[in-house]
């Protein structure tokens, strides 16, 4: 039986592609913009840890797509828009009865054009769970994100895949 997760699934199923390393502007604005981008991923690990649904919610655009998967580039979840993302997160972190810290790293924003408003990025994370005196991983996880930015000056997150590695652990309901 092949090893669960398969090494490097997201890229060889699909769902990731890095770009090689090559120049790239990082002067004072696009500078700016790297760590706007970084910032939006990491409010919403926070914020989702938090139970902080309007934060967690002003990370998305209006027509954001959620994916999520577990160790295949097929999402297993998908929501669309800020309101349903919302929705059916808010069930999720109701579900869970333990507390989720997101330890988002690693952004790589991978493509960004300032003229256009638009950026890729790739994260890696570890999800820890603290519950019952204990504390375990609960996820290793790859993020990929497509960013906008929007009128206000935020990068928000147009879509956004999840993927996990493995999920120790029982998987919300509410999150399928």
């Amino acid at each position: 039986m092949p090893p669960r997760p398969p090494q490097a699934w997201a890229h060889r199923q699909g769902r990731i592609a890095m770009r090689p390393l090559e120049a790239a502007d990082f002067g004072p604005e696009a500078l700016a913009a790297r760590a706007r981008i970084a910032d939006a991923l990491h409010r919403f690990g926070v914020a989702h840890d938090e139970a902080q649904l309007g934060p967690l919610a002003s990370c998305f655009t209006e027509d954001a797509v959620l994916e999520i998967a577990e160790a295949s580039a097929e999402p297993f979840a998908r929501f669309e828009g800020r309101a349903e993302i919302r929705e059916r997160l808010s069930r999720v972190i109701a579900e869970q009865e333990d507390q989720r810290r997101h330890l988002i790293g690693d952004v790589l924003v991978d493509e960004l054009d300032l003229s256009a408003g638009t950026a890729t990025a790739i994260a890696f994370g570890l999800v820890s769970v603290a519950a019952d005196g204990t504390v375990r991983w609960g996820a290793t996880v790859i993020y990929h994100a497509h960013l906008r930015r929007e009128d206000d000056g935020c990068w928000r997150i147009s879509a956004f895949f999840i993927g996990m590695d493995a999920y120790v652990g029982t998987r919300p309901v509410n999150g399928e």
